[in-house]
């Protein structure tokens, strides 16, 4: 049987299996780019972390590709696409959930259900509108109890305080705050992407509280609160 272990060779984490191979061999795996090395019976450490070295070029190529492969697959479609319709993907805080349409004799309800199944359920199954209504409701709900659940954890550690959030669909941006009146908007599109972009929104705005503008003193905060916010800002625009 194959024994498998893990290697960190400079700042790489390797994983190692030991199998009846006659050499090493490498592989980068998607989604998240992993390495994984099999290598001959009795191969010493030293030998596989100048194995990785060699490879590293190699290496770093494809996780690039893999990475960019991952992020065209993370753009969401447009909402004009999706009609309501059993079948169709939707998407919740970056979860892919297989949409399913069903009757009920009571008040229209949307709920999550296991196996990645987003289940919606109306009076009329012939009134399409009705069903594109009760997943509006459910994903600005969905939304504005992230945001809030985010925005209260924020704001004191900024300093900061905000009297209202609102959600609607917006073209251009991801957020916008009135700050003289402590106000932020947020865009219904957000409650597709994934929590972390989801926070940098929120995070970028409060900080909007305190600097108006994108200048160094704003961008001096961001770092300040969350150093990693550049790449975010990038995977966030990207999507778009």
């Amino acid at each position: 049987m194959p024994r498998t272990g893990v290697l960190h060779v400079d700042d790489l984490e390797v994983e190692v299996t030991v199998r009846r191979v006659k050499r090493m061999n490498v592989r980068v795996h998607p989604p998240d780019g992993s390495v994984r090395l099999s290598v001959p019976p009795r191969t010493s450490d030293r030998a596989v972390a100048r194995f990785v070295r060699e490879c590293r070029a190699w290496i770093e190529h494809h996780r690039a590709r893999i990475a960019a492969e991952e992020l065209r697959a993370s753009r969401r479609p447009s909402p004009a696409v999706l009609r309501g319709e059993s079948g169709e993907v939707w998407w919740r805080f970056g979860q892919a959930l297989r949409l399913e349409v069903a009757a009920c004799s009571g008040r229209s309800s949307v709920t999550v259900r296991p196996g990645g199944r987003l289940m919606v359920q109306v009076p009329d199954l012939e009134a399409r509108e009705d069903v594109m209504a009760a997943l509006d409701r459910w994903q600005r709900r969905e939304l504005r109890v992230a945001a809030t659940r985010l925005l209260d954890h924020w704001a004191p550690r900024m300093g900061v305080r905000y009297d209202f959030l609102g959600i609607r669909q917006m073209r251009t941006r991801w957020g916008s705050c009135v700050p003289d009146r402590r106000r932020i908007w947020l865009n219904l599109a957000l409650v597709t992407r994934p929590p972390d972009l989801i926070e940098y929104v929120v995070v970028h705005e409060l900080a909007h509280l305190r600097v108006p503008s994108h200048g160094a003193a704003f961008k001096d905060l961001m770092t300040a609160h969350l150093p990693g916010w550049p790449l975010l800002r990038q995977r966030l625009d990207a999507s778009f």
